[in-house]
């Protein structure tokens, strides 16, 4: 029986949000402004998302949305191949063998 490395990986969703008035030509633009003021507040460390015309508001994300909970095959150097899929049909062997050669490496997986 083979022996497979394999990460195991839980990843935690959080959210939190707020209102803004927004002027602008059409809602994405307007989203795309509060998303520019979000980016801005997180290059400075900031929770605090302001606008030019003074509104701001705290997101602070720590409502628990969705846990995801799923694993990911690794070659022999560590290098991610391919997500398994734990809900769907059972690969043919043909596939298992062809996965684990590592020929779909992404690179070195990161820390979490």
């Amino acid at each position: 029986m083979p022996t497979y490395r394999i990460l195991l990986v839980e990843e935690q969703v959080e959210s939190d949000c707020a209102e803004f008035k927004v002027a602008a030509s059409t809602p994405r633009d307007g989203a795309k402004i509060l998303a520019g003021a979000h980016a801005r507040a997180r290059d400075k460390s900031s929770n605090w998302v302001s606008l030019p015309d003074g509104q701001s508001a705290r997101i602070e994300p720590n409502n628990l949305v969705r846990t995801r909970v799923y694993c990911v095959l690794l070659d022999d150097e560590g290098n991610e191949v391919e997500e398994i899929d734990l809900d769907g049909p059972a690969p043919s062997p043909q596939l298992d063998s062809r996965a684990t050669s590592g020929k779909r490496k992404r690179g070195p997986r990161s820390s979490r």
